[in-house]
């Protein structure tokens, strides 16, 4: 069932999606400022921010929200019209899913890892149990890198955490076996050839990320961000917008 998703729409120039990451919402992108090259629809995932919390909560069900709202506002998704998508976290991965679905002309992929694998039993139980607030605390702690204090405590302070939210977006790792998540991957990364993809990282993916990538999206393109954080995006929001700008104007014909 889709829902409509709370968002924003500012801007002028080519259609971008902004997809935010997990306990987030589409403020987040606030210190982004992506409309000055694009007409930027910021969404709030299903169970995030003002979006209704309805089950089940995960990335396909996301993708096809996100596809049901631009086609609810009336836009031309053909061809050159279809949207540019930007996703940080766990936006990235629904960013990817959505462009192996539907027309896109290009994906940024903010620091997120494709490279999936079945969690080990006792993290279910942290994300299920009576834990689960120190425990993604914990994760984003790890993840803060070089940010800037007080911008890590402006993030925490506008986060929610809710259980049934975070399992239901994690169901993948936490209950699937290695075939199906692996099938699942796949899908989920067979972009059609020629979509520009921009993978950028702000920790480190692994050393042979780069090669994993581009065997799964032979168009893909991985990059390291100047700070080492999750969050590259709010770390420098002049130089992300620039990056995404020239990305997309060299690659998927921004104008």
């Amino acid at each position: 069932m889709n829902l409509t998703l709370a968002h924003d729409l500012n801007g002028t120039g080519p259609l971008l999606v902004a997809v935010h990451g997990i306990t987030e919402n589409r403020s987040f992108w606030a210190p982004v400022c992506l409309q000055q090259h694009f007409r930027v629809l910021r969404v709030d995932l299903r169970g995030h921010g003002d979006s209704p919390r309805t089950s089940p909560f995960g990335i396909d069900e996301s993708v096809e929200d996100i596809h049901h709202l631009i086609e609810s506002l009336g836009e031309d998704l053909t061809g050159d019209q279809s949207p540019f998508i930007v996703g940080h976290s766990l936006g990235g991965v629904i960013a990817t899913a959505y462009a192996a679905r539907y027309p896109t002309r290009g994906v940024v992929n903010v620091d997120q890892s494709l490279r999936v694998g079945p969690l080990p039993a006792e993290i279910a139980i942290a994300v299920r149990g009576e834990g689960f607030a120190d425990f993604v605390r914990t994760v984003f702690a790890s993840l803060y890198g070089e940010l800037d204090p007080v911008l890590v405590a402006d993030i925490e302070r506008r986060r929610t955490l809710d259980q049934d939210v975070f399992s239901g977006f994690w169901t993948p790792l936490l209950d699937w076996d290695a075939d199906t998540l692996a099938a699942w991957s796949r899908r989920t990364t067979s972009l059609p050839p020629g979509v520009p993809y921009l993978s950028l990282h702000g920790t480190d993916p692994g050393g042979d990320y780069a090669d994993w990538l581009a065997d799964r999206i032979p168009a893909a393109v991985a990059e390291q961000a100047p700070k080492r954080t999750h969050y590259p995006h709010l770390a420098q929001p002049e130089w992300f917008v620039s990056r995404v700008h020239k990305f997309f104007t060299d690659f998927g014909s921004s104008g």
